[in-house]
């Protein structure tokens, strides 16, 4: 009678055991993929941010090529004259509610980052009209240079029970831009920039 009772029990710890390390096992899985899946987007979202900041760079204004003087800035004594400012963000030049250097920073970095217009067209990419929230591009400038930010909203292949399915990625990006002279020198405003995140 002993014996049969301490096979059963024998045979039901290793079937626990069993469906135990099951588990464990799926979990990992689950895991491995997720992260890898999460790795590869989250470097296809920082080089789509860097992008986006760069292609906004290079929308210079044309009348700083030609060292046109444009308004100063608020608390600037009368009299001073300004240099326009490198990036474009002379309000003659917005198209909509966008300037020359976002719409190209929007553009390119959205494109990228094969952000999709809406859930049931996953194919079609935004364009820089769209709304760019919960996922999109945002991008921003002092003038001298342009800072872009994307997330993008991913669905994890194998997501675990119990746990979100999807994850929003984020990316930043600076750049600033090169205009052809034969003197290396300075031509913003001469302090160090501290980047600050476009408001959303």
């Amino acid at each position: 009678m002993r014996s049969r009772r301490s096979a059963r029990q024998r045979g039901q710890t290793l079937l626990v055991f069993a469906l135990g390390f099951a588990l464990f096992l799926f979990s990992l899985t689950c895991l491995v993929a997720d992260s890898a899946y999460l790795f590869v987007w989250s470097g296809r979202v920082q080089s789509a941010a860097q992008l986006g900041a760069q292609s906004g760079a290079d929308a210079v204004d044309p009348r700083y090529l030609y060292n046109a003087t444009g308004s100063c800035p608020a608390g600037t004594a009368q009299g001073v004259v300004c240099a326009v400012q490198i990036v474009d963000i002379s309000p003659q030049d917005r198209e909509g509610t966008l300037y020359a250097f976002q719409r190209a920073c929007i553009e390119a970095a959205d494109q990228s980052a094969q952000i999709p217009r809406d859930a049931a067209h996953p194919l079609v990419v935004k364009t820089a009209d769209d709304p760019q929230v919960p996922e999109g591009t945002a991008c921003a400038s002092d003038g001298c240079r342009v800072y872009a930010e994307v997330a993008r909203v991913v669905h994890l292949p194998i997501p675990l029970p119990g746990f979100p399915d999807t994850i929003t990625v984020r990316g930043a990006g600076y750049a600033a831009p090169v205009v052809g002279t034969n003197v290396a020198t300075s031509t913003c405003t001469g302090i160090a920039w501290v980047p600050a995140p476009p408001p959303r």
